[in-house]
């Protein structure tokens, strides 16, 4: 295998987003059907198929390691989030937004990345989700929230029993602890906690003012510029 293609016949590379609604909060699935596991809430995502690497090298074969680690989860992501959830943005690449991590990265840890699963922001509306009206699918679901208008629905895939919004930062986290050994949890924490140093976040709980995850320098700055100053994507967050 090349040197600048991941090993990923060896290593299980997975994909995973954080799906934020604008007015909602983080969307997080329900699962009931795992007995070992118990009830749980996840994120969408999963398994990066090897498919989806050498898609992605057969477009880009100069492209480097961390490049092609990328798109490659980018990929896997999307069509994780599509089977699971029925939305869409597979053709839309660009949305999803690497999460801020890690402060730097190298080859075969990307910034977004923590112990092998890559971690995406992905900004919804509406107009993401489907309605009665738009669409006659047996299997389009309601959140199970009385709160969330009956009309935004998603096709919910069935591993899962349901989905909610969390508008809570740190319920999300106590949510996500029991699944994946507590690594979404751990991820979606530092995201938060990075992002909220970065950009305006006045919803930011205060405990995480002026703190930040400190890491081991590892500088890498290729392919991936600095994103730019935004509103925090977490300022749906009460």
């Amino acid at each position: 295998m090349s040197s600048n293609i991941p090993d990923y016949k060896r290593i299980d590379y997975r994909g995973f987003v954080f799906v934020v609604h604008e007015d909602h909060g983080l969307l997080l699935l329900h699962c009931t059907r795992k007995p070992k596991k118990g009830p749980h809430y996840q994120l969408p995502g999963g398994h990066v198929d090897n498919h989806e690497f050498e898609t992605i090298v057969k477009n880009n074969s100069e492209a480097s390691r961390g490049k092609i680690l990328l798109e490659a989860c980018k990929l896997g992501a999307a069509r994780e989030l599509f089977e699971e959830t029925g939305i869409d943005v597979r053709k839309q690449l660009h949305r999803l937004d690497p999460a801020a991590i890690l402060p730097s990265h190298s080859d075969d840890k990307l910034g977004c990345m923590l112990k092998n699963k890559c971690y995406f922001h992905l900004l919804v509306n509406d107009n993401d989700f489907f309605s009665p009206l738009s669409s006659s699918d047996d299997k389009l679901m309601a959140a199970n929230d009385p709160d969330i208008p009956k009309d935004l629905m998603l096709k919910i895939s069935e591993e899962h029993s349901g989905f909610i919004f969390e508008s809570d930062p740190h319920e999300s986290i106590k949510k996500l602890k029991q699944h994946s050994g507590g690594s979404g949890s751990m991820a979606l924490e530092m995201s938060m906690k990075n992002d909220a140093i970065e950009n305006s976040n006045p919803n930011a709980p205060d405990c995480w003012e002026g703190e930040i995850i400190q890491f081991k320098e590892n500088a890498y700055a290729e392919d991936l510029a600095p994103p730019p100053k935004r509103e925090s994507v977490w300022s749906c967050f009460c």
